[in-house]
């Protein structure tokens, strides 16, 4: 084998294993499925809060009374604006 094609393969061995160390540490993982699959359920609730912030609206507890909480969440179909 030629000696600059070995050291190159080190070096992207070498690479590899720095990447997986960072994944490891950052993640706690480097299995991609576990990285894919934790990505897929952040992206699933990330859409999810957006669908809730669509359709719902923010109001101060002081225009409606409910105890023990600061605000309320109300559908804006049922707000008159």
């Amino acid at each position: 084998m030629d000696n600059s094609l070995a050291e190159n393969l080190e070096t992207q061995i070498v690479d590899l294993y720095k990447e997986k160390e960072v994944l490891e540490s950052q993640l706690g993982t480097s299995d991609t499925d576990k990285i894919l699959e934790e990505f897929n359920s952040l992206e699933s609730e990330l859409s999810r809060l957006y669908q809730f912030k669509e359709n719902f609206k923010r109001i101060e507890s002081k225009q409606i009374i409910i105890e023990s909480i600061r605000s309320a969440y109300i559908p804006k179909i049922r707000l008159t604006e």
